[in-house]
């Protein structure tokens, strides 16, 4: 019996993992993934055993963390602590909801417990979304990225809809999987299905036929449309490790992203883009104008005064007397002062001043350390991937690159950020009309992590029905279509330059109105659920001492 789970376990991860993006591809796997683990937990249920939920939680646990090991396990290449803690934290977080189920299950009954796991889930992913450890790599519904074909219907839900799905879908099955075995302990001479075992099936091919239909109608008959822009994005294709930070002089390195840029740029071009640190030192803020990489920049425009230029930098901003501190800024070793760093991209335009936007979505333990007010001595965890650490600066929402004439607005969206699908609906919300990511891949090599980054892209581009203009100074460098398809893409670990005219688009989807509803609904309902359950243990219990 005992081997059985164990396998069941480890079928459950494997699922899992090799459904995923860049690792397996086979999407389809995922609308069984929760199966075996949902089998485990019925036959444990049944089981007159002792410490039955450590035991379920310890076998979702492993499921789990191979889904998280197999999928996540190139952060090692940046940090194999990072990749400790993400794993591990991640399983247990996991393991945790579906644990909660269980309990839940058991009080409110079967039926309603099967339910209750849907909203659990979905409530686990939008708190995931927007508390202090996100960690939004594994949702559910990023299963998709590289079938967007398939969900076209994100413009409404976001990547929590396919979750949605996802969550259905196996119950559904495994309904008519558990209705299917009933009735041949019952009756081993009947070999015939009963409508209680077609129902679950049957409602699983009409859901996901209609799935399938509108979004491939979608898909067919979308048509962008109105005004063009011509973009030119570079890869500088420069070490992050060995080159960018500490071996190669910042002249060096701005001059080679020149000579890339007017490889392309014409009198046609209107936006250049740039990678994220692609001025690779620590700048004071107030001195943007006076940088050696801010000069080459202004050449460049003085030969084409029509472009426009987003690149990335570390920035640092002096607080002045008067101003009001931010909850990361820290004071000067020597001498009286205050100072913050930032993530940040800036715009260059002719006869205009420099925009600024600071990354508002830190990657956890390298830009952001959490609970860091609470506990300052987690500040000593922080990662060093280059540029500072220890907790960055951020700001408390997105900005837009407008033109002089305030309008053709750019969201200039750094790396992690475009993880983030609801965060992405207010750069739109605010007038975004082209959503462009500058990013840094390099971090981990040659592994699936950037590729699954650059498909988590192509759902943004549903949602917000944007195109996309990505540029990694390692990785993929790219152009997206508002249907999320690869326009054009770059290889990896070269030097490039490439250029396309990409759509831009004014109208608001339903997503980018309303954002995360479903996992809004969620995070109301599952507190209830837990609440209900809650009292009818303390009702049962308590009859059970008055007998």
């Amino acid at each position: 019996m005992k081997i059985k789970f164990w396998l069941l376990s480890i079928l459950s991860g494997l699922l899992f993992a090799f459904s995923w993006p860049a690792i397996g591809d086979q999407w389809y796997l995922i609308f069984f993934a929760f199966l075996p683990l949902l089998w485990i937990e019925r036959e444990y249920a049944q089981l007159n055993v002792k410490r039955k939920a450590l035991k379920v939680y310890g076998f979702a646990y492993l499921s789990f963390f191979i889904f998280n090991l197999l999928t996540t396990y190139w952060i090692y290449y940046a940090s194999d602590w990072g990749m400790a803690m993400a794993v591990i934290c991640n399983s247990f977080f996991m393991a945790a909801v579906f644990t909660l189920f269980r309990y839940s299950k058991r009080w409110v009954g079967e039926r309603q417990g099967y339910i209750g796991f849907i909203f659990l889930w979905i409530a686990f992913e939008y708190l995931h979304l927007n508390w202090e450890l996100s960690w939004t790599w594994l949702t559910l519904g990023n299963v998709f990225a590289n079938d967007v074909q398939f969900v076209q219907w994100y413009e409404y839900t976001g990547v929590l809809g396919g979750s949605l799905l996802i969550l259905v879908v196996n119950l559904l099955l495994f309904s008519a999987l558990v209705r299917f075995f009933e009735q041949k302990n019952q009756s081993p001479q009947n070999s015939k299905p009963t409508l209680k075992t077609v129902l679950p099936l049957a409602l699983t091919l009409t859901l996901l036929l209609i799935s399938w239909l509108y979004s491939s109608s979608r898909y067919r008959n979308y048509q962008a449309d109105g005004e063009k822009a011509q973009i030119v994005v570079i890869q500088p294709n420069i070490d992050p490790y060995k080159e960018k930070f500490y071996g190669m002089a910042e002249s060096d390195q701005i001059d080679r992203m020149v000579q890339l840029s007017l490889s392309q740029v014409d009198e046609e071009t209107d936006l250049l883009a740039w990678p994220e640190t692609a001025f690779p030192q620590a700048y004071w803020e107030h001195e943007f104008e006076y940088l050696y990489g801010t000069e080459e920049v202004r050449k460049i425009i003085d030969s084409f005064p029509q472009l426009r230029v987003i690149t990335g930098l570390s920035s640092s901003r002096l607080f002045l007397e008067g101003d009001v501190l931010t909850k990361t800024a820290r004071k000067f070793r020597q001498g009286e002062g205050w100072y913050d760093n930032y993530n940040s991209a800036i715009e260059i335009e002719a006869g205009k001043k420099i925009d600024l936007h600071h990354k508002s979505k830190l990657v956890l333990g390298v830009e952001k350390i959490p609970f860091l007010q609470y506990l300052p001595i987690m500040k000593k965890l922080s990662i060093n991937l280059g540029g500072s650490s220890g907790g960055l600066g951020e700001d408390g929402s997105p900005t837009v690159f407008f033109n002089d004439d305030s309008e053709d607005g750019f969201a200039p969206i750094i790396c992690y950020e475009s993880i983030y699908g609801e965060y992405v609906t207010e750069y739109v919300r605010q007038g975004a009309q082209l959503l462009v990511i500058i990013t840094n891949d390099g971090w981990w090599d040659n592994t699936p992590g950037y590729k699954q980054h650059l498909a988590y892209a192509r759902l943004r581009a549903i949602e917000t029905r944007r195109s996309i203009a990505r540029s990694a100074n390692t990785g993929i460098s790219a152009f997206i279509d508002q249907k999320g398809e690869l326009l054009q893409a770059t290889d990896w670990w070269v030097e490039a330059a490439i250029k396309a005219e990409l759509y831009l688009n004014n109208e608001q989807t339903f997503y980018v109105r309303y954002g995360d509803f479903t996992g809004r609904i969620a995070g109301f309902v599952a507190p209830l659920f837990l609440l209900l359950a809650w009292v009818k243990s303390r009702n049962k219990t308590e009859q059970r001492l008055k007998l």
